[in-house]
């Protein structure tokens, strides 16, 4: 599997690239290397801890996993399995997708990620908001192992949020004019 790593305040030897690429050949058997259609790997050290991202982009699905750790190769290992469990469930949910109801989908978020708090704006992105069902916008959020997703519904054509409550349930806010 082709893809690109973006490495910030570190270098990346010989050896980590050798073990980053071993793993993600390893994770990219759960899935046909020709689905991907594009991959990044962000790598960056912050003091003393290594921060791993890897953004896929797939048909319909833009698939994303971060781990971090303070040990490089034990980070690797964290974050390609996670990353094989993500492809299978998507892989899984693609087979099966008119079978899939709402209900799995938001049962099968984990609550092992967590998400810094802070603020102050760290980060500014800019999207098209692409028009989708809700079952295609609760996957596409797991996917993205977000905690909300903003999307435009194909049935009112009004822009919609989805979001993960504490319970663990799955809440959607309809904007009105």
């Amino acid at each position: 599997m082709n893809y690109k790593v973006y490495s910030k305040d570190i270098n990346i030897t010989d050896a980590m690239r050798e073990y980053l690429d071993k793993k993600m050949s390893k994770v990219f058997k759960a899935v046909s290397e020709d689905k991907v259609i594009s991959m990044d790997v962000r790598i960056s050290k912050e003091r003393a801890f290594f921060r791993i991202e890897v953004t896929s982009h797939l048909p319909g699905v833009l698939l994303r996993v971060e781990e971090k750790g303070s040990d490089f190769y034990g980070v690797v290992d964290t974050l390609s399995d996670a990353f094989e469990r993500r492809l299978k469930r998507y892989k899984d949910r693609a087979k099966f997708k008119h079978k899939v109801s709402t209900r799995e989908i938001a049962e099968s978020f984990s609550s092992e990620e967590h998400e810094e708090e802070s603020h102050a704006i760290q980060r500014k992105k800019r999207f098209n908001i692409k028009p989708m069902t809700v079952d295609e916008a609760l996957l596409q959020m797991e996917m993205l192992g977000h905690t909300f997703f903003v999307f435009r519904n194909v049935d009112t054509d009004e822009v919609n949020v989805l979001y993960t409550r504490r319970n663990g349930s799955v809440g959607l806010i309809e904007m009105s004019e």
